[in-house]
């Protein structure tokens, strides 16, 4: 009988674990801040979840919509962007954990790496 109490009770707290991790919603918006080995950029996002996917809206340079996809599975969350430089396209792909109303992790610029936070603003 301990055994299957014992059985129950585990079942309960990875019932409850797994509950916790579905309910994360990245949607709304969000003020995010990149450091590379060229500096600190801050700027505004929109996320937009659906189920696991992603869809995170930024503004490029010169105010146009970027548009980018990712997944969010758990706390755990990625998107990539694409965007053209004058050396062509530059693809970062964005890697992190959500934690309540802030997130952060790693980004992969494809020449180099660097760090991303981000709070929610609204």
């Amino acid at each position: 009988m301990r055994k299957v109490a014992s059985i129950l009770a585990g079942l309960l707290v990875a019932g409850a674990a797994i509950a916790l991790a579905a309910d994360v919603d990245v949607s709304g918006k969000w003020k995010v801040t990149s450091k590379s080995q060229r500096g600190e950029r801050t700027f505004d996002a929109t996320l937009a979840q659906s189920g696991e996917k992603l869809t995170v809206t930024t503004k490029d340079r010169e105010g146009n919509d970027v548009k980018s996809e990712g997944t969010v599975k758990g706390a755990e969350i990625t998107w990539t962007t694409k965007r053209q430089t004058p050396m062509g396209e530059m693809v970062i792909t964005y890697k992190g954990k959500v934690d309540g109303k802030t997130m952060s992790g790693t980004t992969d610029f494809g020449m180099g790496t660097g760090e991303w936070k981000a709070e929610k603003a609204e």
